[in-house]
This record gives structure tokens, C-alpha cells and sequence, in this order.
């Protein structure tokens, strides 16, 4: 039975395709991630200038918002960890 960690049955030194296949995922996710804390920072910024000059919404309303940005910074921050613990297995062999 095959193993996602048995990586002798796999053996990706002798497999180019399996290698640019990890080397594209790893890519792409962390792509995505990056693409998305960038989209959430400028999002942030924007959303603070809004709320400082509209006094209608008060304090605790922008305290929350600020919460929940900070909330998805670091969650999204833990996403990028987690994968990049999860190819760390495969490191040495799509790393050249």
C-alpha cells in the first residue's frame, strides 16, 4: 500500500515530473497565500482611512473590525506555516 510519507516508494530523485508537481503545488499555495495577505493588508488600509473619517460608527465598531483584520492576518499567517511544514518533508527533493 502506498504511503503519502514513504517517499522510497515514490522515489522523486528518479521522477522529474513528481518533483516540478511538488515544486508547482508548493508554489501555488504559497502564491495564493502571499497573493491574499497582500489583498488583506491594502484592504486594512483602506478600511482604517473609511473608519477614521466616518463618525457615525463608533468605537467599539472599529475596534472590532481592527480585531477581526487582525484575526485574518493571523490565521492566514498559520495557513503558510502549516503548508510549509507539510512540504517541508519533501524539501531535499524539489529543492535544487
Amino acid at each position: 500500500m502506498l504511503k503519502l510519507m514513504d517517499l522510497e516508494v515514490i522515489n522523486m530523485e528518479n521522477n522529474p515530473a513528481a518533483k516540478h508537481a511538488l515544486q508547482f503545488c508548493h508554489t501555488a499555495l504559497t502564491g495564493a497565500l502571499d497573493a491574499a495577505l497582500a489583498v488583506q493588508s491594502q484592504s486594512r488600509k483602506t478600511v482604517e482611512i473609511l473608519l477614521e473619517q466616518s463618525p457615525v460608527i463608533p468605537h467599539e465598531g472599529k475596534r472590532a473590525i481592527s480585531d477581526w483584520f487582525d484575526a485574518f492576518s493571523q490565521h492566514t499567517t498559520a495557513m503558510k506555516g502549516v503548508i510549509d511544514e507539510g512540504f517541508r518533508p519533501f524539501h531535499l527533493y524539489y529543492e535544487e
